[in-house]
């Protein structure tokens, strides 16, 4: 009998984190089995940057995003007679009636702020606890290693975990609409779906991915999947699941590969966080470097707004600014100007896309700047990009740079 099964006939309160959707649910894909579920999210109260270097923890973008998911969220789970309750605080939660219940559950998460607020919320709750860890596409009950033993290099575990093919089944694989809408930037199930029909069924784009996921211009050279991802509108089991249903109805080939090797680069850094915990917000990142850097205000507000004098990274920068995306591409590029040619603290690159990333997540974020920056996880000292040489071969046209620097 499974856990769940466990929980037959229970009073079930679920706790929403990054698991902002109905399909694919350890919950509410088994919504027949309880008594009765009710539902909360809890904002996060910290409002300013730990730097304090003017911009907000999270963003309009982010804010905004995250506000049209859990309003989708409310409508779907009202049509399953289950209300969604929001708290602007786990003080407002544990002052409310809410936790007096048989069974908690929710998403287990590792980051620092995410065990803090985990930690708030159960030393006061006194019945059972259900917890699922299912952010990530890898089994991590399947691993071919232990957690403290995992590699410390991406393709040692790339290789190690694609060898066992340790990766979560689905709970209930969604379907997919019949035929997609216009590309939107918009938090919710829905639009989740709606891209995977669009880059799957209709343009069937999977299959050149690996061919233009360095592009910058547009919405069809990448999957565009992360925001969806980011606060769980869609599982990466399912997207995997897509995946292998599209190589082998439709084309497997370097590309089909390729975008499974990027959610295998985000699980990467899931686990290393979960590994590192605070050392991943540390300047001296997970290899404890002693570095030092100058503290150039007025160049990192040069930087925030675009006005380096280097196109492409004032380009990327603007678009950032403008939409709270960002191609991997262009946050390579800019994270490495900040870091290597302004010579200023990475923390405070990685917080500024903390706050306007729609796409944020702590392990991939901080992770990334931590690897640009020479402190995480790569057998080189730094990764430094030539911002020029790249405009070249990425933009050499420069329509992207004319897009954003008119």
């Amino acid at each position: 009998m499974s856990v769940v099964e466990e929980l037959k006939n229970k009073n079930i309160v679920h706790w929403f984190r990054k698991d902002q959707r109905v399909n694919d649910h350890a919950i509410f894909s088994n919504l027949g089995l309880f008594s009765t579920v009710t539902a909360f999210y809890v904002h996060d109260t910290e409002i300013e940057s730990v730097f304090n270097l003017g911009f907000p923890k999270i963003g309009n973008h982010r804010k905004l995003f995250l506000e049209q998911s859990l309003n989708e969220l409310r409508d779907s789970l009202a049509s399953l007679n289950v209300q969604l309750h929001i708290f602007q605080s786990a003080e407002e939660l544990i002052a409310s009636t809410m936790l007096n219940t048989e069974v908690l559950s929710y998403q287990k998460l590792y980051g620092t702020e995410e065990l803090s607020i985990e930690q708030t919320i159960t030393s006061i709750f006194n019945g059972r606890t259900y917890v699922f860890d299912d952010f990530t596409l890898v089994d991590k009950n399947n691993l071919p290693f232990t957690l403290d033993n995992m590699p410390s290099l991406f393709t040692q575990f790339k290789n190690a975990v694609g060898a066992e093919g340790a990766y979560q089944e689905t709970i209930q694989l969604p379907l997919l609409p019949t035929e997609s809408t216009t590309y939107k930037l918009v938090g919710g199930e829905t639009q989740a779906l709606n891209r995977l029909t669009y880059y799957f069924t209709e343009s069937q784009l999977l299959s050149t991915y690996e061919l233009t996921r360095n592009g910058m211009l547009g919405t069809d050279f990448s999957s565009r999947f992360s925001p969806w991802l980011a606060i769980g509108n869609i599982t990466p089991r399912t997207i995997f699941d897509y995946i292998v249903r599209y190589e082998e109805e439709i084309e497997s080939n370097k590309s089909t590969y390729w975008l499974i090797y990027e959610l295998l680069w985000r699980d990467f850094f899931q686990l290393q966080l979960q590994l590192w915990g605070s050392l991943f917000f540390q300047v001296g990142g997970i290899q404890q470097k002693q570095i030092r850097y100058t503290s150039n205000t007025a160049a990192f507000e040069k930087w925030m707004q675009g006005n380096t004098g280097d196109d492409l990274v004032d380009a990327n920068m603007r678009e950032l600014n403008t939409t709270g995306w960002m191609s991997n591409r262009g946050r390579q590029n800019t994270a490495s100007f900040l870091i290597h040619d302004l010579k200023q603290d990475w923390r405070w690159g990685a917080a500024y896309f903390e706050s306007l990333l729609v796409d944020y997540d702590p392990a991939s974020n901080w992770g990334n700047w931590m690897y640009i920056a020479g402190v995480g996880h790569d057998a080189r000292p730094f990764r430094k990009f030539n911002t020029k040489l790249q405009a070249e071969r990425y933009d050499s046209e420069g329509n992207y740079r004319k897009l954003w620097l008119k």
